[in-house]
């Protein structure tokens, strides 16, 4: 079993989503934070197991939360987590981050 490790945007990213969830209800982003633990471990377990969605770019979707997921890269001795977005909120930011493009959405 590879390890999986998230870059610290992608972590910053998994951190402001837990707090928006937190925000709307109380628990909420406790429960987002184990969806990630667990498509984390579903990563560690197989993660040719996923469809490339973009050269060498995977997806695992997080459930409970429809919209979001982890995109990684498998390397030589690990799997890297680069982006947890939402296609929902984000649609375009959810593609150039697969692509590794480092962008952040504009405060509206």
């Amino acid at each position: 079993m590879k390890k999986v490790r998230f870059t610290r945007l992608a972590w910053r990213e998994v951190n402001a989503a837990a707090k928006f969830f937190e925000g709307r209800k109380e628990g909420l982003g406790l429960k987002f934070h184990d969806r990630v633990d667990e498509a984390a471990d579903k990563i560690k377990l197989n993660p040719e197991g996923f469809q490339k969605l973009y050269k060498d770019m995977r997806h695992v979707n997080l459930e409970q939360f429809k919209d979001w997921g982890l995109f990684f890269r498998i390397r030589d001795d690990d799997s890297i987590v680069i982006a947890c977005v939402s296609g929902g909120r984000h649609p375009s930011l959810k593609h150039k981050r697969a692509a590794g493009v480092i962008e952040f959405p504009k405060p509206q």
